[in-house]
């Protein structure tokens, strides 16, 4: 049996030592860039999964309140979460149409809540400065505005699993550039 033996001089030792110590900061540096991108991009890439299965405009998403927090101090990108808060929206949000009141005409209104899935709303309801309202029962009054879902729920409803995937994939598209750039 052959044996091989390997010695390192005390000058390789430092060499070695320090240019572990650089990967070890490269490798903390891209983490944190990647928290970085994730707190500004996030948002928009959840939009996204979010349009793919409801009727909602941007402007809808972004009303929501959005806080992407790192509870892990920086120091695993598992530890990055984003938290959705916000309201029921309106039809305004859903394509609604008519934008506007049709004067002397009759008119239906109606919206894409679901996309590809145009709904006629009630017979109730009507277009009063630019919001849908509808009457509670057979007299003039009391009326609501007509909501709809909220973000938070369409997040955790169907575009959950498309939400979760574009997420993943531009995370990790984020931090493979970060280790790239770290690297040469």
């Amino acid at each position: 049996m052959s044996r091989s033996a390997y010695t390192i001089s005390m000058r390789d030792a430092d060499k070695i030592r320090k240019h572990l110590d650089k990967l070890q900061e490269g490798s903390e540096t891209a983490i944190k860039r990647t928290v970085s991108d994730i707190r500004t991009r996030a948002p928009g890439w959840v939009s996204k999964g979010v349009r793919q299965h409801y009727g909602v405009d941007t402007a809808g998403v972004k009303s929501a309140s959005v806080r992407v927090e790192d509870s892990s101090g920086g120091r695993s990108i598992a530890g990055v979460s984003i938290r959705y808060r916000g309201r029921p929206l309106t039809l305004t949000h859903f394509s609604m149409s008519p934008k506007e009141r049709p004067a002397k005409k009759k008119y239906t209104v109606s919206a894409t809540i679901i996309k590809g899935q145009r709904k006629a709303m009630d017979r109730k309801t009507y277009i009063h400065d630019g919001l849908p309202f509808q009457r509670r029962g057979a007299s003039r009054y009391p009326v609501d505005v007509v909501k709809t879902l909220s973000v938070p729920q369409m997040i955790s409803g169907k575009a959950k699993e498309t939400v979760e995937d574009i997420l993943n994939e531009n995370i990790e598209k984020r931090f493979e550039n970060h280790v790239n750039q770290l690297l040469k």
